[in-house]
Formats: C-alpha cells, sequence, structure tokens
C-alpha cells in the first residue's frame, strides 16, 4: 500500500512538472483562444468595426481595397485568414517586398509568406483586438506614425519586431498596410531558428494541407505516431511490471494487475510523450492542445477512479479481518462519493485548461450547492448516523435487540433509516439519527441466558420441607452441565403476603433462544416435581389478584 501511494505521489508530481515546464518560452494560448480568433478572422466583417479613439487622433475614412488593407487590423487579419487556408500566393499580398537583400530575394513571395506563416505558428499569438482598426494606426504607441508594432518574436540574438508599415499601393499610390519590409528581411533568418525539424519540413509539404483547431494534419499524424510508440512502450513496461508481481508476490489481486494494464499503462503513455516531445514540430496550437491536456486530464481520472476500485477492495479486506463486516456498507457510497469529486474536479480543471473559466460554474455550483445542503440537512444527519452504527456497530443486522421498551430483530441498516421486525412480526423503520441516539440493549451479543423463575411456595410449606426444596432445586442445577457453575444462587428470597418467594439465578451455556425454551422447559419441569415430592405447593396468586 505504501509503495502504490509513493508511485502515485511521484506520478503526480512528474505531471504537474511537465505541464509547468513544457515549451515556458512561449506564450499562454488557449483552445478557447484559437477557437475564438479563428471564427473572427474568417468573418472580416467584424474587424471593421471603429473603436473610439482620443480626439488628436486624425480618424479618417478607410480607403477601398480589394484585399482590405486599409487598416492595420484588417491587414493582419486578412494575412492569416490567408495562411490559415494555405493561400500563400493571396498572403503575399500583405507583405511589402521593397528593398530586399539579394538572399531574401531569392526566395518567392509564396516562400516567405509560409516561411513566416510557420514562424508565427511557433513563436507568437496575436490578439487581434490590439491591433488599431484606425486607417492611420495607433498614434500613441512611440512608432512613427507609417509603422504599428504587432509583436516581438524572441531570438538567440534580442527580439525582433513584427512591424506593419503604411505603403503607397502600386496602382494608383493610395496609403495601405503592408507587412513591412525590414520584417520580411529577417524572415530566413527566423526561419533558420524555428523552422521544423526535417521530418516536419518533408511532412508538411508531402501531407494535405489541412488543419483542425490550429493543428496542421501532418502534426495530427507525427504526435499520433509518436503516442502510439509510447503506447506500445507502455505497455510493454507495465506487461514486464506485472510478470515480475506474479513472480515475486503471487497474492497480488487481478485488479491490481488490471489496474496497471489499464490505467496506469495510459497515464505512463500520456507522460512518456508529454516529456519527450519534439519542441521542433510544436506550435502555439501544439502547445494550447496540450497545455488543455484534454488525454491527461482524462486519464488522470480514470486512473483515480480504478485506484478507488483498488482502495475499496483493500478496506473490505481490512474490514472483514477486524470483524466489522457491516462497515462494507459504506464503502459504496463512499466510494461512489470519492469518484464523483474525482470526475467534477478533473472537469473543471479541463475547462480551466482549455481555457474556460471554472469559477463562474463554481459560483453557480456553490449556490446550488448551499441550498441543497439546507434542503438535504436530515438526510445528511441519516447518513451520518449510518456511518455511526456501522463504525460502532451497537447493533448489526440479524441482531434481537431492546430499544424504547421495544425488542426487534434488525434487519437492514440503511443509509436513511434502520429497518427492525419486532417480534409481532411488524416492521417498523426507524431514522438512524434517531436510532442511534436511543438506548440499545443488544441481546444477541450476550455469551450466555439468564435462568431466573419466579417461585412462590404457598405459606403452609414447613421450614423442613422448604429447606429440601432449596437443597434439591440447587442440586438441580450443579449438576446440569447446561448450567454455568458461577454465578449461581438458590436462596429464600422473603416472606410476602402472597406467600414465600424463592429466589433462582442461573445462566444457560447458550445463545441460542430456542435451545434455551427447551433447557428451561425440562428443568422448570424438573422443579415443579421437587416441590410436590416436599409436600409443598405454588400459592395461589389469583386469589389475591381477585380481592
Amino acid at each position: 500500500m505504501f509503495v502504490k501511494s509513493s508511485l502515485v505521489c511521484l506520478l503526480l508530481g512528474f505531471s504537474f512538472c511537465l505541464s509547468a515546464s513544457d515549451l515556458q518560452d512561449q506564450p499562454d494560448v488557449s483552445v478557447k483562444n484559437i477557437l475564438s480568433q479563428t471564427e473572427e478572422i474568417e468573418a472580416p466583417e467584424n474587424q471593421n468595426k471603429t473603436i473610439a479613439y482620443p480626439v488628436e487622433q486624425a480618424y479618417e475614412k478607410t480607403p477601398a481595397d480589394q484585399f482590405e488593407r486599409g487598416q492595420p487590423r484588417s491587414t493582419i487579419s486578412g494575412f492569416l485568414l490567408a495562411v490559415q487556408e494555405y493561400d500563400y500566393e493571396r498572403a503575399s499580398q500583405y507583405m511589402d517586398f521593397r528593398n530586399l537583400s539579394s538572399q531574401t530575394g531569392a526566395y518567392s513571395k509564396q516562400e516567405l509568406a509560409r516561411l513566416l506563416h510557420v514562424v508565427l505558428r511557433r513563436t507568437i499569438w496575436i490578439d487581434i483586438h490590439n491591433v488599431s482598426n484606425n486607417p492611420n494606426g495607433n498614434l500613441n504607441d512611440g512608432l512613427p506614425a507609417y509603422r504599428e508594432l504587432i509583436g516581438e518574436i524572441k531570438t538567440p540574438n534580442g527580439e525582433i519586431q513584427l512591424v506593419l508599415q503604411r505603403v503607397p499601393r502600386d496602382k494608383d499610390r493610395v496609403q495601405i498596410w503592408k507587412i513591412s519590409n525590414a520584417t520580411v528581411e529577417k524572415i530566413p533568418y527566423l526561419s533558420n531558428i524555428y523552422s521544423y525539424s526535417k521530418l516536419g519540413e518533408w511532412l508538411s509539404k508531402h501531407l494535405p494541407s489541412h488543419d483542425f483547431i490550429g493543428v496542421e494534419l501532418w502534426q495530427w499524424a507525427y504526435f499520433s505516431s509518436l503516442l502510439l510508440g509510447y503506447a506500445l512502450f507502455s505497455i510493454f513496461i507495465t506487461w514486464a511490471l506485472s510478470k515480475v508481481l506474479l513472480k515475486y508476490k503471487p497474492s497480488t489481486s487481478i485488479e491490481t494487475h488490471k489496474f496497471l494494464r489499464g490505467p496506469f499503462a495510459l497515464l505512463l503513455t500520456i507522460i512518456l510523450s508529454r516529456a519527450f516531445v519534439s519542441e521542433s514540430n510544436v506550435t502555439i496550437a501544439v502547445k494550447a492542445l496540450m497545455d488543455g491536456a484534454t488525454v491527461l486530464v482524462f486519464a488522470w481520472i480514470w486512473f483515480f477512479l480504478r485506484l478507488i476500485d483498488l482502495l475499496k477492495i483493500s478496506f473490505k479486506s481490512r474490514l472483514i479481518a477486524q470483524q466489522k463486516p457491516l462497515a462494507i456498507y459504506l464503502l459504496r457510497p463512499a466510494s461512489t462519493v470519492a469518484k464523483v469529486l474525482v470526475i467534477v474536479i478533473g472537469l473543471l480543471l479541463w475547462f480551466e485548461n482549455l481555457g474556460f473559466s471554472a469559477a463562474t460554474l463554481l459560483t453557480g455550483l456553490g449556490i446550488g450547492g448551499l441550498a441543497i445542503a439546507l434542503a438535504a440537512q436530515k438526510t445528511v444527519e441519516n447518513i451520518i448516523g449510518a456511518v455511526t452504527l456501522y463504525l460502532s456497530a451497537p447493533v448489526k443486522v440479524g441482531h434481537m435487540c431492546r430499544f424504547d421498551n421495544m425488542f426487534g430483530v434488525v434487519e437492514e441498516i440503511g443509509l436513511r433509516a434502520t429497518r427492525v421486525r419486532t417480534i409481532d412480526r411488524t416492521v417498523i423503520h426507524i431514522a438512524n439519527s434517531k436510532f442511534v441516539d436511543m438506548h440499545l440493549e443488544n441481546i444477541s451479543e450476550r455469551e450466555r441466558i439468564a435462568y431466573r423463575p419466579k417461585i412462590t411456595l404457598a405459606s403452609e410449606c414447613t421450614r423442613d420441607n422448604l429447606e429440601n426444596v432449596i437443597a434439591d432445586i440447587r442440586a438441580l442445577l450443579e449438576q446440569d452441565k447446561n448450567i454455568a457453575h458461577e454465578p449461581l444462587r438458590v436462596c429464600l428470597k422473603g416472606f410476602s403476603v402472597y406467600g414465600l418467594e424463592i429466589d433462582i439465578l442461573a445462566y444457560f451455556q447458550t445463545i441460542d433462544y430456542n435451545k434455551f425454551i427447551d433447557l428451561s422447559n425440562k428443568t422448570n419441569l424438573t422443579i415443579l416435581h421437587i416441590i410436590e415430592k416436599q409436600h409443598c405447593k405454588l400459592a395461589n396468586l389469583n386469589q389475591f389478584a381477585g380481592e
């Protein structure tokens, strides 16, 4: 158990370390950001809505342009939409190719657009809402009026700015916005740093150019293949571990082996794939999916659900060994509650990783939970009462008990109420919160049954006869093997208007009530014979009752 718990803690720490350290130099972007921006880029009419600017900014009318390059926001949106559709011919219309060096000019316009697309995918997240939609650009950003800063790309030699520049249109010299030639000049240098691996480049050029949630088709194929390879490796590792357990610890349960080959193998697969992923092929969209940790979260959920089942089996064995079989009934609802908590926490973490706010959902759950808690107050009290009855076990199922001057056999201890069948064969249900507070006398747990007959002899009985009766009854009880020798008492209790009261106290060494009835019946008949033998009579109590 200790080894298992240690392994769980180790894996938890390893996984969280991976989540925190993976690609830490890249911006934090969620799947929600990618989905929302994709929708906005595909609906360019949303980008042309004007916003309020300071009075000193001259706000001109956006010039008509085939590619909507009249303002910075529509320019960068048009470029992003073009590269998202892999239309690098159209994407080049948003780039300024004037005055480039011979080395950069050796690349085709489409290739430069493609290389910039790869660099942007791997380096920065452009929030188009932060880009000005004023045809003049943002005049308060500290840059020349004809330039607009979109973002900065980190390199080993410092940061390189991604800049838009206002340039004259070729055919009519109308001022439009394009990606500046200074930025275009840096594309080959940036590509040398942030290009895909050789395998990634080959796959990107030979597989169809499609993407889903910002992740290209070749990336889905590449990372899925890696995941499959790590899955096969994990299956082999867990299979070998299972064989070792069978050899050195044959008593290991089948459930443990299924746990190793199921959720543990899946979790190991995800952790290995996240630890040894090739960063050269990771884009911001891929990182967002990794940070979303969809497979990882569900792997953890499955892991903990099966771990709860294993713990339930372990606790069941312990409770049986401790002779608390009734407490086993609590394991099922307890494990159900634990599983619900695991699923809820896992889903909340998943939504948070995807970029959705879990705080709002938690607030709603908190208000609803408070209302439910108030409505279920009695139910909670009864459940606590059931827990007390199971753990302390003052009575158990099948036990005869006395409660509130009533006798009955406990048939069921539920989460809400305890069912008792009375001596009259009726059934009553008592709320656990009340039943646990009652004065409970457990009759079934007695180790022997008391024999206390009420004998009153008529006052005409002489002293000698009375002494003989007492002596013969004592001898009878002492010679009976079914009666304990201690305590055993037979004496003249006292005198009353009814007659001479004989006090008898003995214990039959049985807990079987039916056997006790047979033995006491036989003893009663023998005592009656002793009384008659000594010429004594039982007092007629009816005459006093009539008076």
